[in-house]
């Protein structure tokens, strides 16, 4: 290293470590994980403090699962600079979890996820308002109601598909979390769900049930429940109707109400059956 690249870096080691925190939080987390500590002593205690572990994105958008495998980029990483030689999701999540230090606030979690993830984050993120979980196994749906009630502050949860212990979720969340008022959920919504958001969540002023299956009497049970709601999205829906005159006009206290793309049943598209046995009485449309 020439006198030129000497004096830069000496100028970047000797950054206020509050200035090198303003930067970092510019970096992807992974990045601040794997490379930022090895540069130099100033950058690895920047990289240790909380404020750059609040926000946890651990799903990353597409590819969640291929992200945290030992050959992926990320488990190269640790393991020629770390020298970490099984890298997993469990040991990622559990480095994120103790350099938030109780801070953190956002948390999205990927598929990768096991029950000994799921205790961690429930015991060690007591901060968290905002929360997405993918779809859980069935041991781990029936835990969700007790795991949820630990985040007190929770205000925002995002559930990938709707899980079977929905209801006494939505009991606790409306006894635990004062603060609690948006909801995001897929999959099909039963008349005990839209009941369990209409009674236990009557505070919800932010609903995104897009694509669900929505039943016309369920979601006017949620309208009916839920009256401090400001919006309620559910696009692309299947059993109701977008041009439903009666839930437009229930929905109309609503300040942003969507559903466009919704529709009464799913469309049966011909080409889907060439070619297959002329018997399709079995075909019955359960909506």
């Amino acid at each position: 290293m020439d006198t030129g690249e000497e004096a830069a870096a000496a100028r970047w080691g000797d950054m206020d470590a509050d200035c090198l925190v303003e930067i970092f939080r510019r970096l992807p987390l992974d990045d601040v994980a794997a490379a930022a500590p090895l540069v130099c002593r100033s950058w690895r205690a920047a990289g240790r403090d909380a404020l750059l572990w609040r926000e946890l994105d651990l799903r990353g958008g597409g590819g969640a699962t291929a992200r945290f495998m030992p050959w992926s980029p990320l488990g190269a990483a640790f393991a020629a600079r770390y020298g970490v030689r099984r890298f997993s999701f469990a040991g990622y999540l559990r480095l994120c979890v103790a350099r938030a230090a109780g801070h953190a606030v956002e948390l999205t979690l990927p598929p990768l996820l096991g029950a000994p993830e799921l205790d961690l984050v429930s015991l060690r993120c007591p901060a968290l308002r905002k929360v997405s979980l993918p779809s859980l196994s069935a041991a781990d749906d029936a835990r969700l109601p007790d795991l949820v009630a630990r985040w007190r502050r929770l205000e925002h949860l995002e559930l990938e598909h709707r899980p079977a212990s929905f209801p006494a979720t939505a009991a606790r969340v409306g006894a635990s979390c004062p603060g609690f008022s948006s909801l995001k959920m897929a999959g099909a919504i039963r008349e005990v769900d839209a009941a369990a958001m209409a009674t236990s969540l009557p505070r919800l002023k932010h609903l995104c049930l897009d694509g669900c299956y929505l039943p016309r009497h369920e979601l006017l049970a949620v309208i009916h429940g839920c009256l401090e709601l400001e919006s309620l999205s559910a696009k692309l829906c299947v059993g109701f109707d977008e041009g439903d005159d009666e839930v437009a006009r229930e929905a109309a206290m609503i300040e942003r109400f969507e559903v466009g793309g919704s529709r009464l049943v799913d469309k049966f598209d011909q080409r889907d059956v060439d070619g297959l046995d002329d018997d399709t009485s079995s075909y019955v449309d359960v909506m």
